[in-house]
């Protein structure tokens, strides 16, 4: 068993997580010492925000470290410098460094997936000295495991319901875990559109005597690299972030245009487009999109989905169904144990069909590969094909059919 295949046996959880105090104790055990680091969380937009900021960062001649979650096809995407993923040669070495080094310190609590990925990352990032590194949140902020660092600048984006068995029921029970990562006379960047979410922030931001920045601030619609809003906000957070720095930050909006960040809103072929969105926030904001889409180009609309076990499969649903005439959805599964069947979503799909009084064909697939090519050769010149519903579809598209990475 070589590294990468013992890190994907690591458990997503554990019956007894380790606190932040204990992964503190790891970090030091394992020798790491960093620069400067921003740190980000939000329930959508994390990483394009870290794709935006590393990018201006780049071009200004910045060395970046960036740490993200998930990847889409390898392991390696999580962790890059200066946008590069990590060698293999480099992810094997330095995990079996890590592994040596916690087995020696006699913690009796192993690590989860995440926990051991992002300290493989902060020693590649320890080792390789970038001028600062960007750290996004896995899930929440308060207890997160990136959250044992003191950080100067941190960045909130926008804030919906997503992973509520573990943050809360409520807008304000989760703004109150993200808003965790900020840290005493520090600076938080925020999107300030959630009342809810901007009260709980801006009390946190006062309880840390922390200066607060909104995003309201900045004239973000005003911005011509793309036309899809939430590639706008979260180019417009970078570039606030990128303005407090103490370096003369210089050429953002050509940072921002040069981006590409895979699986947002991002056309892989004439009028075939492919979006993570994966949760109610982020679906509402794909259907506003496709709605823009659709308008300026008096498209059809066909739609590839697949929603993992864990998400509101109803919701999302109710919102796409409730708000978009699909000519024809493909339902498939997905290479993971989080996937749902394709008897579960097409039950569920007809059902708010139903509801919503609209009419659509409906195929199934065993896999995206086939469903994919399925929906590639029946798309007429009138259409749009899009594909929606989870970043794992994201990954097995771009890995199957494109190379891309």
């Amino acid at each position: 068993m070589n590294e990468k295949e013992y890190i994907e046996s690591i458990p997503m959880w554990a019956k007894k997580k380790n606190s932040l105090s204990e992964v503190k104790k790891n970090i030091d055990i394992l020798g790491v010492k960093l620069p400067k680091l921003i740190h980000i969380a939000g329930t959508n937009g994390k990483g394009s925000v870290c794709a935006y900021l590393s990018n201006i960062l780049i071009e200004n001649k910045m060395r970046v470290g960036t740490f993200i979650s998930p990847h889409l096809i390898e392991l390696n995407e999580r962790i890059l410098l200066d946008m590069i993923p990590i060698s293999d040669d480099e992810l094997e070495n330095i995990s079996k460094y890590v592994r040596d080094r916690l087995k020696k310190s006699g913690n009796k609590n192993p690590p989860t997936y995440f926990e051991y990925i992002f300290y493989i990352t902060m020693v590649y990032f320890s080792n390789s000295n970038p001028d600062y590194v960007i750290l996004e949140t896995g899930m929440g902020g308060r207890l997160d495991v990136t959250n044992v660092f003191e950080s100067g600048l941190s960045i909130i984006t926008s804030i919906g319901m997503d992973h509520m068995q573990y943050l809360g029921n409520s807008i304000k029970e989760i703004a109150f875990e993200k808003a965790g990562i900020i840290k005493k006379n520090s600076t938080v960047i925020f999107d300030d559109s959630n009342k809810e979410a901007k009260e709980i922030i801006v009390k946190k931001a006062k309880e840390e005597n922390a200066s607060i920045i909104e995003l309201s601030s900045f004239d973000y619609e005003s911005l011509d690299f793309c036309r899809i809003k939430y590639k706008k906000k979260a180019a417009a957070l970078a570039m606030l972030a990128a303005r407090q720095l103490p370096e003369n930050v210089k050429n953002m909006e050509a940072a921002v245009k040069k981006t590409v960040w895979h699986g947002r809103m991002e056309e892989i072929e004439k009028d075939i487009i492919i979006d993570g969105a994966h949760n109610e926030p982020a679906v509402l904001e794909f259907v506003d999109n496709v709605s823009d889409i659709i308008k300026s180009g008096d498209k059809k609309i066909k739609l590839l989905i697949s929603v993992v076990k864990d998400k509101d499969v109803e919701k999302i649903f109710d919102i796409i169904t409730l708000r978009l005439d699909v000519e024809k959805y493909y339902i498939t599964s997905l290479n993971s144990y989080r996937t749902n069947s394709t008897d579960e979503l097409y039950n569920s799909l007809n059902i708010l069909l139903e509801k919503n009084k609209r009419q659509a064909r409906i195929n199934c697939y065993n896999n995206s590969k086939d469903a994919f090519y399925e929906a590639k050769k029946e798309k007429k010149d009138n259409e749009i094909l899009f594909c929606v519903g989870s970043l794992y579809l994201m990954g097995e598209i771009l890995e199957g059919i494109y190379d891309r990475f």
